[in-house]
C-alpha cells in the first residue's frame, strides 16, 4: 500500500480484528473514556462478528507498521447501505472509526496516510459519502482532508448506556 521510511501502511485482513481493535481500545484510552472491560468485550465481539460477516463490502481497516512489523497506528472502516440523499446518491458510505497513532509517531503524517488511504479505499469501492465522529485534537486533521462538520444527535435504546460518563468519546 504506502510506505514511508518509518512506516508501512496495508489493508487489513479478517486476522488483524485484534490490531484494529488494540487501536481502537488505545483512542478511548487517550480519550480519558473509563471503558468497563465486560463493556469492551461485549462490543468487541459483537464487531468481530459484523466484520466477518461485512468484509465483502470492502476493506475492513487499514494498519501502519514499523519495519519490525509493530503496531504504529491503524484505522477501521464499516461499510453501509442507507438512503440516498442529493450529496449521495448512492447511498453507500463508508464510516471510518477506531483511528489510533502511537504517541511516538504522532505528527509524522502517519494518520493523514492512514485517513487518505481509507478515504480512498472508500471511493474505490462506491461509496458516495464517509462518515466519522473527530475528537478535539483529530478535527484539524479531517478538516485538513475535506470532511465537514455536520451537527449529529443520537437515541441510544441501551438504557445502560449513559453517554455522561463517557465523555466525547466516539461510539
Amino acid at each position: 500500500m504506502s510506505s514511508d521510511a518509518e512506516y508501512t501502511i496495508r489493508e487489513a485482513t479478517l486476522a488483524d480484528i485484534p490490531l484494529l481493535f488494540e487501536a481502537r481500545h488505545n483512542m478511548y484510552v487517550d480519550l480519558g473514556d473509563v471503558v468497563v472491560p465486560e463493556d469492551r468485550d461485549r462490543v468487541d465481539a459483537a464487531l468481530a462478528e459484523y466484520l466477518a460477516s461485512h468484509a465483502t463490502f470492502g476493506p475492513i481497516g487499514f494498519i501502519a507498521e514499523d519495519e519490525a512489523g509493530a503496531l504504529v497506528g491503524a484505522i477501521s472502516i464499516t461499510h453501509e447501505q442507507t438512503q440516498p440523499s442529493r450529496p449521495n446518491l448512492s447511498g453507500r458510505q463508508a464510516y471510518l472509526y477506531g483511528m489510533w497513532v502511537r504517541p511516538e509517531s504522532r505528527r509524522q503524517g502517519v494518520a493523514r496516510s492512514l485517513v487518505s488511504t481509507a478515504v480512498e479505499a472508500a471511493r474505490a469501492v462506491g461509496a458516495g459519502a464517509v462518515t466519522l465522529m473527530a475528537s478535539d485534537e483529530g478535527r484539524p486533521l479531517y478538516e485538513g482532508l475535506g470532511f465537514n462538520a455536520v451537527p449529529a444527535m443520537r437515541l441510544s435504546f441501551d438504557p445502560t448506556y449513559d453517554p455522561s460518563e463517557h465523555g466525547e468519546a466516539l461510539r
